[in-house]
């Protein structure tokens, strides 16, 4: 794999570039939210990891205060990027299908905060099951507004086509649906009273109905581009796993959300009102068929990556196999809790040594990027390449349906183009 290459840097970006802060501000993008998602979702996998050796929830609350930290830096940085550059960062979302779709990635980032919350400080710390209540409806608003507002710039402003069709327009339905996993986690793991626990629950079975069938329409139309225009480039394997995560999500969610309205809490039956009082109901949710296709699009995923990781350079995209891995190992691991099946249980096991490795390996490839610089001052430089090249192509465009189909289509082109340069460079 040429990803194994040295990853020590070579250049000193920082001194090369003049400006360097201010260019590296420009250069800082809502897919630096990835580091959170995928730092945060491995500390919940070893907190709720069935077999528990002495100190693996010491080492998941040290991720925990990582990820917290990750997220406040990271989103100071990018609120910094709206106040000083206003203009441009607009401009990146009315032109990026994939930057778009990156800014729900913050949504996931607190939603796995908003879960880590109630499993750790909430299920312990005294009060802080209020805590984890206010969090979640924060961040319940936060996922609904946000995802609604990115399909508003893709469906107004973008020029969304089946030959750039990614599985990065899946992260918006992502952040509804881990915030589904993250009200379970804030009823079942925290003391709240069943009055605060009710509302919580039929939110969250409202956000799993929205957030399950439309990642199954997305998903017809990502199989579709695959069928037609064939996996994504080398560069970008990583992300052939993101439709695990929100199918991950979502078999989580219809499990334990049914068992907290049925024999597990009884929330529904305790709820006395209408037909939900039977406690037959809960008990039929609980009991819903988990099979989905998570498992199709994980042997895809793997597929494409015995294919063509030994293409691909190191690069941020690689991050987006962090999440996707850690979520579809808790699901497993849930399912090895209903079913009480060692199975399951071990490959809940086996994937979080996966989930640490991989976690580690990316760990060491992108500090030496975030060192020199490369990681924010290349990609400054490409989007202010492709912003001069987009105003003179608008400019020399016809007025029309025309003028900007060849206009969308140049972007993509060059951010194709601009991917192939990367990795070419890229160490």
């Amino acid at each position: 794999m040429a990803g194994w290459s040295s990853p020590v840097p070579r250049r000193n970006y920082w001194k090369e570039t003049d400006n360097a802060l201010g260019t590296a501000v420009e250069g800082f993008t809502p897919q630096m939210f990835l580091f959170c998602m995928g730092t945060g979702i491995l500390s919940v996998l070893m907190h709720q990891n069935s077999y528990q050796f002495k100190g693996l929830k010491v080492i998941a609350t040290v991720c925990y205060v990582l990820d917290l930290l990750l997220f406040g830096i990271i989103s100071l940085i990018f609120i910094g990027r709206w106040i000083m550059l206003p203009k441009k960062t607009r401009e990146l979302f009315h032109t990026d299908v994939e930057q778009t779709a990156y800014l729900s990635c913050s949504g996931i980032a607190l939603a796995t905060l908003v879960e880590l919350t109630a499993l750790i400080p909430g299920s312990t710390w005294h009060r802080w099951e209020y805590v984890s209540f206010s969090f979640w409806w924060i961040a319940m608003a936060y996922s609904i507004i946000g995802s609604a507002a990115v399909y508003e710039i893709l469906i107004r402003h973008e020029q969304v086509h089946l030959h750039n069709l990614t599985p990065q327009l899946l992260y918006p339905l992502t952040a509804v649906l881990s915030t589904c996993s993250a009200g379970s986690a804030a009823i079942h793991y925290t003391p709240l009273s069943r009055g605060l626990s009710m509302p919580i629950l039929v939110v969250c079975y409202m956000m799993l109905g929205m957030g399950f069938f439309l990642t199954i329409l997305t998903l017809s139309a990502y199989f579709t581009r695959l069928l037609s225009h064939q996996t994504p480039p080398p560069h970008r394997v990583a992300a052939q796993l993101i439709p695990v995560a929100a199918l991950s999500n979502a078999a989580y969610s219809f499990s334990t959300l049914g068992y907290l309205a049925g024999p597990g809490h009884h929330l529904f039956s305790g709820y006395g009102r209408g037909i939900v009082k039977d406690a037959g109901v809960g008990k039929c949710l609980s009991e819903t068929a988990q099979k989905d296709d998570k498992g199709f699009w994980v042997v895809l995923a793997l597929i494409a990556y015995a294919r063509d990781s030994r293409h691909a350079e190191f690069n941020l995209t690689m991050w987006s196999g962090a999440y996707p891995i850690g979520v579809f190992g808790i699901a497993c691991n849930q399912i090895g809790v209903d079913l009480d099946s060692p199975a399951f249980k071990g490959i809940a096991s086996a994937i979080l040594i996966i989930a640490v490795i991989h976690w580690i390996w990316l760990v060491i490839y992108t500090l030496p990027m975030i060192v020199s610089g490369e990681l924010f001052l290349t990609e400054a430089k490409h989007l202010s390449e492709e912003e001069a090249e987009a105003e003179k192509m608008g400019s020399q465009g016809s007025q029309g349906e025309a003028g900007g189909q060849a206009t969308s289509d140049g972007q993509v082109e060059r951010r194709n183009n601009r991917s192939r340069a990367s990795d070419e460079t890229q160490v």
